[in-house]
């Protein structure tokens, strides 16, 4: 197809130029140049058309493969934010939940902690109440031994049962 291409590219202006005479009879030269022109324009398309179409072939597979690779990106984008988001929602209701024990466990020490200043408090009383008992007898034992030697000292010993429980009486009071 090619040679033929040529071969009709080579003939057409050898044809028209072979009736050369219709220029210098005062005709125009209007249809030799267009057809100089045609076989021009053919001869520029023959050597460039394939480089252009190559090169805007080229021009149109890089801009695929960027817009590719924008999509790809956006698609990841995209899943990252969507993975960010879960992971905020999660880390939200793992604080939630947190929280929620934190009280809890904080009641739960308050209580505790209530029940043992109680249990404290009893043990103390219990104490104080042992140590009321202690010096009691203490005292007792005391007032006692102030009696009896009150009444080894003295003429007490010829004492009636009245007279040494007034006097048991006045030590205690």
């Amino acid at each position: 197809m090619r040679k033929m291409w040529w071969m009709f590219a080579l003939l057409i202006p050898a044809s028209l130029l072979a009736s050369g005479h219709e220029a210098a009879e005062g005709g125009t030269d209007f249809v030799p140049r267009l057809v100089n022109f045609i076989i021009f324009v053919g001869i520029a398309w023959y050597f460039v058309a394939e480089p252009i179409k190559k090169f805007f072939t080229g021009r149109t597979e890089e801009i695929a493969e960027r817009l590719d690779e924008v999509q790809k990106r956006l698609k990841e984008t995209k899943k990252a934010k969507e993975e960010a988001e879960a992971a905020y929602e999660n880390a939200q209701k793992t604080a939630e939940e947190i929280i929620e024990s934190a009280k809890k466990e904080a009641q739960l020490l308050a209580k505790k902690l209530d029940e043992q200043l109680k249990a404290e408090l009893e043990n103390l009383e219990k104490l104080q109440e042992e140590k009321m008992e202690v010096e009691k007898r203490q005292m007792v034992r005391k007032t006692v031994e102030e009696v009896l030697a009150e009444l080894y000292k003295g003429d007490a010993i010829g004492m009636d049962e009245k007279k040494f429980v007034n006097l048991i009486m006045k030590k205690v009071a």
